[in-house]
C-alpha cells in the first residue's frame, strides 16, 4: 500500500503548491481553478444525487482492497431524511438509510442495510443487517502473533444487530439491545477450526439484553464535541432460538475536542468487551477490522473472551468537501485479567481522506489505510466515521 501513500503525499504538496505559488496574479489564476474544479465536482454529483423535499438520496460507487477479502468493488446508496416540522429537540436529528452491495475478487459477495432513526418524541433507532459469503481464515484463539497453518473455510452468515433506545431527557437513553445472527462454514480445510472450537458446526447465535446511553455530541455523524457512553449486557439463551448459551457486555466511551473551530477535531475512544460461557468464536470478542484498530485488516484475526482497545484520532477540514484524517490505536484480546492488560499489545497507526457526501451534512465517506507492528495493513471504503 505504499502507492496510497504517495498518492496522498503527492495530492498534498500539490494542493499546497496551488494555494501559495508565485505572485498574485498567479494566486488568482489558481484560486479559479480551484474553484472550477470544485464547480465541475458539484454539477458530477448533481447527476448522482436526487433532492424532494426533505428527502435526499445520492448513489456512491464504492472500491477498496483487502488480505481478507481481495479487491473490492460495490455500490452504496444513502437515503438521508430531515426531521418533519419544527425540531423541539437537539436530539431529534436526520434519519440515515444506507443499503450497500459489494463483492470481490476472493468471492465475497455481502448485502448491507445500515439504519440511524430519531423521532421528536426521542426514540432513537441503529440497526446493522447483514449478508456475507466469503471464502474466509481461522486463525486460530488468542493474542499471540498468527503464523500458519490456518484453517479456509467458506462462510456463510446473516446478522441483525439493532438498539432501541427511549431518551429520559436528552442526554440519556435506556433501551434494548438485540443481537440475532446465523451462520454455516462449510468445506472446512486444516485442523485448526476443529469439532472442539465452540461454534465449529455453525448455527444461531440470538441475545437480548438492556442498553444505556449517554450522548452529548453535537452531532451524531460527525461531532466536533461531547461525550459518547454506551454500556450493554446481552444474554444468548435457547428460549431465543440460540444454539448457544452465553453472555457478552461491553463498554464504549467517545470524547470529541475541537480545536480550531470546526476545521480541526480530535476523537478519543476506549473500548472494553467481555464474554462468558460457551460462545461460538464468530461471537467472541475481537479488535480489528474497519471501525476498531484499522491497520489489522481482518477484523477476527485476534480472538479470546475479553478484549479492549484505545485509539485516537485527528480529523482535519481541507478544502470544498474533502478531508483528511491521522489515526492511532492499541489494543489486545486475553482470556483473563490475570493474563495481563498490557502486555503483548497491537499498535495501529494510519491515515486517511473523507470526502462529505452532502454539502451541508457531516457524514462522509472515508478512506483509510492502516498499519500494525506485526507488519499487516488494511485499506478500508466505507461510508461513516470509524467511530
Amino acid at each position: 500500500m505504499k502507492y496510497f501513500f504517495k498518492i496522498i503525499l503527492v495530492g498534498a504538496l500539490s494542493f499546497k503548491a496551488v494555494l501559495s505559488f508565485g505572485q498574485a496574479p498567479a494566486d488568482s489564476l489558481n484560486q479559479n481553478l480551484l474553484e472550477q474544479a470544485a464547480g465541475l465536482a458539484e454539477e458530477v454529483l448533481d447527476l448522482v444525487t436526487w433532492e424532494k423535499g426533505r428527502h435526499t438520496v445520492s448513489v456512491f460507487p464504492m472500491a477498496g482492497y483487502s488480505p481478507r477479502t481481495g479487491y473490492e468493488i460495490g455500490i452504496m446508496p444513502v437515503w438521508r431524511i430531515q426531521p418533519a416540522g419544527v425540531v423541539t429537540s437537539s436530539y431529534h436529528r436526520p434519519t440515515t438509510i444506507a443499503p450497500a452491495f459489494q463483492m470481490s475478487s476472493k468471492g465475497m459477495y455481502e448485502v448491507q442495510l445500515d439504519a440511524v432513526v430519531f423521532t421528536r418524541r426521542q426514540w432513537f433507532f441503529i440497526s446493522r443487517m447483514k449478508y456475507l459469503f466469503l471464502p474466509d481464515t481461522f486463525f486460530g484463539l488468542g493474542n499471540q502473533k498468527k503464523e500458519e497453518p490456518y484453517s479456509e473455510y467458506e462462510l456463510n452468515r446473516f446478522s441483525l444487530h439493532a438498539d432501541i433506545l427511549k431518551g429520559w431527557n436528552e442526554k440519556v437513553f435506556m433501551g434494548l439491545r438485540a443481537d440475532f445472527n446465523q451462520a454455516e462454514n462449510n468445506d472446512i480445510q486444516g485442523d485448526v477450526l476443529n469439532p472442539s472450537i465452540p461454534g465449529y458446526g455453525g448455527g444461531w447465535a440470538n441475545g437480548l439484553g438492556p442498553t444505556l446511553a449517554f450522548d452529548t455530541r453535537n452531532d451524531l455523524l460527525y461531532p466536533s464535541s461531547g461525550w459518547f457512553v454506551v454500556a450493554s449486557a446481552l444474554w444468548f439463551e435457547d428460549w431465543m432460538g440460540s444454539d448457544y448459551r452465553f453472555q457478552l457486555s461491553s463498554l464504549d466511551i467517545r470524547k470529541f475536542i475541537s480545536v480550531k473551530g470546526d476545521k480541526s477535531i480530535v476523537g478519543l475512544q476506549g473500548y472494553i468487551s467481555h464474554s462468558n460461557g460457551d460462545v461460538p468464536f464468530f461471537k467472541l470478542p475481537f479488535i480489528g477490522g474497519k471501525r476498531m484498530l484499522r491497520g489489522i485488516p481482518h477484523p477476527h484475526k485476534y480472538l479470546d473472551e475479553n478484549a479492549w482497545f484505545a485509539q485516537a484520532e485527528w480529523r482535519q477540514d481541507v478544502w470544498w468537501r474533502i478531508g483528511a484524517v491521522a489515526f492511532a490505536g492499541t489494543g489486545k484480546v486475553f482470556p483473563t485479567i490475570s493474563e495481563g492488560l498490557f502486555n503483548d499489545l497491537h499498535v495501529v497507526g494510519g491515515a486517511g481522506l473523507r470526502f462529505r457526501v452532502l454539502p451541508d451534512e457531516g457524514l462522509n465517506f472515508r478512506i483509510d489505510y492502516g498499519v500494525s507492528n506485526n507488519g499487516e495493513s488494511g485499506i478500508y471504503f466505507t461510508i461513516r466515521e470509524a467511530f
